[in-house]
């Protein structure tokens, strides 16, 4: 499996960072990823997704963003999540829930 794919319906932690030159697109943009993630700086955003999620993310962004416009967006592994470091901020929301059982 290749670094940022995920098993099918699977979520990953994705970082999305932009640089928008209209402000009326920048704000359909940031409404757009607010609805599917948070926040974390001016324009940087995380968003747990799955594959399907984040190609359809990227659809909709596309329709938003001219040519002039830069979108970058960054999979994270597990591993790669383990290594955030922040100040002043909680990580403790970045950690994977490990996965529990169903006793039938």
């Amino acid at each position: 499996m290749k670094p940022g794919k995920s098993k099918s319906g699977e979520k990953l932690w994705y970082l999305f960072s932009y640089d928008i030159r209209d402000a009326k697109r920048l704000r359909k943009a940031a409404l757009q990823l607010l609805g599917c993630g948070t926040r974390l700086q001016y324009s940087v955003f995380r968003c747990r997704l799955s594959e399907r999620e984040l190609e359809r993310l990227r659809w909709e962004l596309g329709k938003i963003l001219a040519k002039e416009d830069d979108l970058l967006i960054i999979g994270l592994c597990a591993a790669c999540v383990g290594k955030i470091r922040a100040k002043n901020k909680n990580l403790d929301d970045w950690l994977e829930k490990p996965k529990g059982y169903e006793i039938i």
